[in-house]
């Protein structure tokens, strides 16, 4: 299922990178998204992103400094993870996001894909 979804995105990626002309840039934006994986809810902050901005949306390859909300009999409630995946800008002056991070879980030697959704407080650079 996971490489089904990687290589959905790959095609998409390469299937609106190839319609119009995008403008790349590296930044840190004032963001704040909830993302569940069905088992826990992980709140992320904005974090370093690689980003192609289109005319009506924007994709962005992101770093997600998360906090992770799960109850797990070995860590806390609460603990502290960092995730990498795609993160996606529409409407309203592309300041809606849907994100897609995935974590790294230490214990289980497997990764988690999270899907969920976001709001971007700092302006866009025109």
């Amino acid at each position: 299922m996971k490489k089904k979804i990687f290589i959905l995105s790959l095609i998409f990626s390469g299937f609106v990178f190839s319609q119009e002309e995008a403008k790349t840039s590296l930044n840190i934006e004032g963001q704040v998204s909830f993302t569940t994986d069905w088992k826990g809810i992980f709140l992320n902050l904005g974090g370093p992103a690689i980003k192609f901005n289109f005319n009506k949306f924007s994709v962005a390859l992101n770093f997600f400094p998360s906090l992770r909300f799960q109850e797990d009999k070995v860590k806390s409630f609460a603990t502290p993870i960092l995730g990498v995946g795609l993160q996606f800008y529409f409407l309203k002056d592309k300041r809606f996001i849907l994100s897609f991070p995935s974590y790294y879980n230490t214990a289980t030697n497997k990764w988690i894909l999270t899907g969920g959704v976001g709001y971007l407080f700092t302006k866009m650079k025109k």
